[in-house]
């Protein structure tokens, strides 16, 4: 076995004992509160939960808008119907450890637009430049909107610690992303040239980029207000809109950079679970679960939708 296959094989026995070990400890929690998870007041209001699944395709629609908007930086003209088509069957590739994998999808569907393979690999480059920094930011100032809420955290020094220093890395790379567009063009050049591809030609003012980040940012938002809707669907708690969407943004940002995780399974149920325990008790080890598989019902409506848009002639 040459050395490439054995690194290759321990990166995926890793990646399958570290999501293994989260939901090991998230099972086990949850089996050792089932009965008061059983007698917890849950409520099926089925029009909210239509309600929030319709504001996740919107959110879906946003998202592929601005990698859209990105497109037209290199002077592509790319229609919304063929945006989604390319986000949402891409997007599939998430599941795959490593999350290389939604890349090649960007760069296999992005083709019959006409997109170049440089110009793919640096719009999904340029997406988690603008997407992950907006969406950490719109979730940490939702968040922040409830005191009541953080006042519960205090005595996690972790979290309001670690969620402080987080805040003023993301605005300063925020301030980078919008202020200095140019330095992308620049750096993604030199990766190129240094594996011999072609160079790329990225016209991005500040007016673009500050378009790009306002458009994920909105998307981010919609995104946590459905999140909201969903908790009003099978719960009978009273839950704020603003902190509720920052903490489903902040958990999904995290699963979503956790690289071993496909998905984010895992890291995301269990950074949503610590945060939401302080409202919903034990009940909080239910709701991750039982919100992931709301949103693969509308991923795969989202990629349903996608595969019945038919190809540019």
């Amino acid at each position: 076995m040459t050395r490439k296959k054995f690194l290759k094989i321990g990166w995926h026995v890793l990646q399958v004992v570290l999501v293994g070990l989260i939901f090991y400890f998230l099972g086990r929690q949850l089996t050792a509160n089932w009965d008061q998870v059983k007698e917890y007041e849950w409520r099926f209001n089925f029009l909210t939960l239509f309600g929030a699944l319709c504001s996740v395709l919107v959110a879906f629609f946003l998202f592929s808008s601005t990698w859209r908007m990105i497109m037209t930086s290199f002077g592509r003209s790319v229609s919304y119907r063929a945006a989604f088509k390319i986000a949402y069957l891409s997007n599939l590739g998430r599941y795959i450890p490593g999350k290389i994998w939604q890349m090649f999808g960007l760069i296999y569907l992005s083709k019959e637009e006409g997109i170049s393979e440089e110009e793919a690999v640096t719009s999904f480059g340029l997406t988690q430049i603008f997407a992950i920094p907006s969406g950490l930011l719109s979730g940490l100032l939702f968040l922040s909107f409830d005191d009541r809420l953080m006042a519960k955290y205090q005595d996690q020094a972790v979290i309001t610690g670690g969620l402080a220093l987080v805040a003023l890395v993301i605005f300063l790379i925020s301030l980078l992303v919008v202020f200095f567009p140019s330095v992308i063009e620049k750096i993604a050049n030199k990766v190129f040239r240094l594996i011999r591809r072609n160079e790329i030609s990225l016209n991005m003012n500040k007016s673009l980029a500050a378009r790009i980040y306002g458009g994920y940012f909105l998307a981010w938002s919609v995104y946590g207000f459905s999140f909201w809707l969903f908790l009003n669907g099978i719960t009978v708690v009273e839950t704020e809109l603003l902190p509720m969407a920052g903490l489903f943004i902040i958990a999904y940002q995290i699963g979503y950079m956790m690289l071993f995780a496909p998905g984010g399974l895992g890291p995301r149920e269990g950074v949503m679970t610590i945060l939401l325990t302080p409202i919903f008790g034990v009940a909080a080890v239910a709701i991750p679960i039982a919100s992931r598989l709301w949103l693969i019902v509308a991923e795969v409506i989202s990629a349903v939708i996608a595969l019945t848009i038919k190809k540019r002639s």
